[in-house]
């Protein structure tokens, strides 16, 4: 019986973005480039392993044991180069400043793309807010997006569909919210600059043809964080799944992989099957004229 595949070494370094340092890690070889994006607050680590949090991440995703499944990062080095990376306040990258904004978040992106000297078309893989992220650059720079994956991906018009639908007193509960996010949390965010820039809108054909594929997860009741199953969050969980449906008519040639599982951390919670939609994916890219 032939001997599982070693995962491919890992490359560590140090770049800069308007004097910050930022993380980035690289394995694997092949070509496209397949950049990893992560959410909000998650370290760029979790594409490759659990490190010391095994604990937090088996609770994401409701499971008592990891078992044998895969982590993505290495399993894709073994096809591609990998390239993953710790945004601005992430691990040892240095903490913003200020508040952040999409265009601070593209710049850093480039700056990792620089750093690597990618080769374009990149392949953009995008979990959440990390999703968001992978989706504008792609807008904004089509020539040098080879196809774009998002994961249970956030949307540029989700803060007004949620504030639609939502009291009063839920509306100004998300408002303090984001207002702690720009000044406690690590990265910043401005998530009122992030998801309302009229220029990021997640448009029917925005895209063009490029290849598109949507992984979103399966409908959450509440149950599954402990949470009471009340109009509200079911309120709020048919205009999630309305909107990873709309990301997907955003290119000519989108595809929709919708799981069954309720975990938002799509990449940890399913990966064999993450992956083995990935897989098929690229290699239909990869068939293009």
């Amino acid at each position: 019986m032939p001997s599982a595949p070693k995962s491919p070494a890992v490359s560590r370094i140090a770049t800069q973005d308007r004097d910050r340092h930022i993380h980035v890690q690289v394995s694997g070889s092949g070509e496209p480039t397949v950049v990893l994006l992560t959410g909000l607050g998650t370290p760029a680590a979790w594409w490759h392993g659990p490190g010391d949090r095994m604990e937090d991440i088996l609770t994401l995703v409701g499971r008592d044991a990891w078992d044998d499944a895969p982590f993505l990062a290495p399993a894709l080095a073994q096809r591609f180069r990998v390239v993953t990376y710790d945004r601005a306040g992430m691990q040892d990258s240095t903490p913003p400043a200020q508040p952040r904004t999409m265009d601070d978040f593209l710049q850093e992106l480039e700056a990792v793309l620089r750093a690597v000297d990618a080769k374009h078309p990149v392949v953009l893989i995008g979990h959440s807010i990390g999703g968001l992220i992978a989706l504008a650059y792609a807008r904004r720079f089509p020539d040098r997006v080879h196809a774009l994956v998002l994961l249970d991906s956030s949307h540029p018009d989700q803060l007004a569909r949620f504030a639609g639908a939502a009291s009063a007193d839920d509306q100004r509960s998300d408002a303090e919210r984001r207002h702690a996010l720009r000044h406690e949390h690590p990265e910043r965010p401005d998530l009122d600059a992030l998801l309302c820039q009229g220029n990021a809108a997640a448009r029917p054909g925005c895209l063009g043809d490029m290849p598109l594929l949507v992984i979103s997860r399966g409908v959450r009741g509440g149950e599954e964080m402990d949470l009471p199953v009340d109009a509200a969050l079911q309120d709020r969980e048919k205009i999630w799944q309305n909107l990873q449906t709309e990301l997907v008519a955003c290119s000519t040639q989108g595809q929709h992989v919708h799981l069954a599982s309720p975990f938002h951390y799509v990449y940890l919670d399913q990966p064999e099957t993450i992956l083995q939609a990935m897989y098929a994916f690229l290699a239909q890219c990869h068939a293009r004229p």
